[in-house]
């Protein structure tokens, strides 16, 4: 609970006492696969550069996090996948260039759910690895998202599934920086237990209370 002083008014002053949650402009998620039923996992899916079959797609692991910004308009993905072969990919991803909406250029993955601007959140830039047994592929660093897409989260946003979640087709280059046929993950997401709520929702309350003092003030004295 917090306590609020206000200004006087009509010569008493005035204590507002409001619950207040806590607000964060960082807020963090757990990534998950989505369910795929009986095919290969499609977590992380490397294309053709490493194998052919369901090798080629890795399956999140605990503790893989993504991370918004809402201040900064950026937004990580960090974590671990790993493949029936055993290997592990280690993913250090960043995004930026955050959107409201798609502009008229960009594509929307419409595999999973509609595309719902109101609840789906954007971002058009990205950078960074991901290491795969000591191999290290690199974001393409002039165009890290392939056909015109971005990175989408959201509901309905993963391209493989109607989850809350998200998607983003990636550009890599190998070790040697030659470039690859494109990557992609696809995952759900689910907001860690007890992690602040990302509006100032609170301060809505605080001005209604604020109206409503000078509402009484302005009976006292009509």
């Amino acid at each position: 609970m917090n306590t609020i002083k206000l200004a006087a008014l009509g010569g008493a002053s005035a204590v507002l006492i409001a619950a207040t949650p806590a607000f964060a402009s960082v807020v963090e998620y757990d990534v998950s696969d989505y369910n795929a039923g009986s095919g290969c996992s499609h977590g992380l899916w490397t294309n053709n550069a490493l194998h052919s079959d369901c090798s080629r797609n890795f399956s999140f692991q605990d503790g893989t996090t993504f991370t918004q910004d809402t201040d900064a308009g950026t937004a990580s993905f960090t974590g671990t996948a790993i493949n029936d072969e055993g290997q592990v990919a280690t993913l250090d991803l960043s995004f930026d260039g955050f959107q409201d909406a798609l502009t008229g250029s960009q594509t929307y993955k419409g595999g999973g759910g509609a595309y719902d601007a109101s609840t789906m959140d954007f971002y058009s830039g990205a950078s960074g690895t991901i290491t795969i047994d000591g191999a290290v592929y690199t974001l393409k660093p002039s165009d890290p998202l392939a056909g015109s897409t971005t990175l989408q989260i959201g509901d309905g946003a993963n391209d493989k599934t109607s989850a809350f979640g998200g998607s983003a087709w990636l550009n890599m280059l190998d070790p040697s920086g030659w470039a690859l046929r494109h990557w992609d993950i696809n995952f759900n997401l689910s907001q860690r237990p007890g992690n602040p709520v990302p509006a100032p929702g609170g301060m809505a309350l605080f001005g209604l209370a604020l109206f409503g003092l000078w509402a009484r003030r302005r009976r006292m004295f009509a």
